[in-house]
């Protein structure tokens, strides 16, 4: 009975999660200031912690207590078991990367370059031209509606008006109309 006592193994008892808040919150800023190996430890504590938040409430955990993700949560988690499990210990960056979810970084400034090569071909006087004279033509649009909007009006007000023969009802109408029209000629876009 001793020796099955003895034999059994310990488990390490984990620290309470007000303990392990400020040390995770200090080892992402130094993690932003000096890389993985930060990373590493916060995943550490992160897979402690969530040990002991109760099960369904990770999430509303993380955000009361970290201005962090639950996908960089989970990675940063990921980075300390894939340490963990590789005796290497970050010998293989492409390992780390992928447990980052990021792309080695070769390929992950290949579409900054085709966006800059891109943008190097492009007249952007011109093309500021062309958005002047389209906005422009919008605006002479809307101006040319709403005038047109005005006389026909003026033309249906002098028919339908009370004073003239018409009704309160029509007039009112004819405004409500007058209204919504204005408000749409207002908002098209007409090229």
């Amino acid at each position: 009975m001793i020796t099955a006592i003895a034999t059994a193994p310990r488990q390490a008892i984990a620290r309470p999660l007000k303990v392990l808040v400020p040390m995770i919150q200090s080892e992402l800023h130094a993690g932003n200031e000096a890389g993985l190996e930060h990373y590493r430890r916060a995943g550490e504590m992160l897979l402690e912690a969530r040990a002991q938040v109760a099960h369904g409430s990770w999430s509303r955990w993380l955000k009361n207590n970290f201005e962090l993700s639950q996908e960089t949560a989970r990675r940063y988690c990921r980075l300390a078991e894939l340490a963990e499990r590789d005796s290497r210990k970050f010998h293989g960056a492409v390992d780390i990367e992928s447990a980052l979810g990021q792309q080695p970084r070769r390929e992950r400034h290949e579409p900054w370059r085709k966006i800059q090569q891109a943008t190097e071909r492009v007249n952007v006087n011109r093309l500021a031209e062309e958005r002047q004279a389209v906005a422009d033509e919008i605006k002479l649009h809307r101006e040319l509606a709403a005038q047109l909007i005005d006389l026909g009006y003026r033309a249906l007000a002098t028919r339908l008006h009370p004073d003239r023969g018409g009704s309160r009802d029509a007039m009112s109408r004819l405004n409500r109309v007058r209204d919504e029209l204005k408000a749409i000629a207002a908002t098209r876009r007409y090229v």
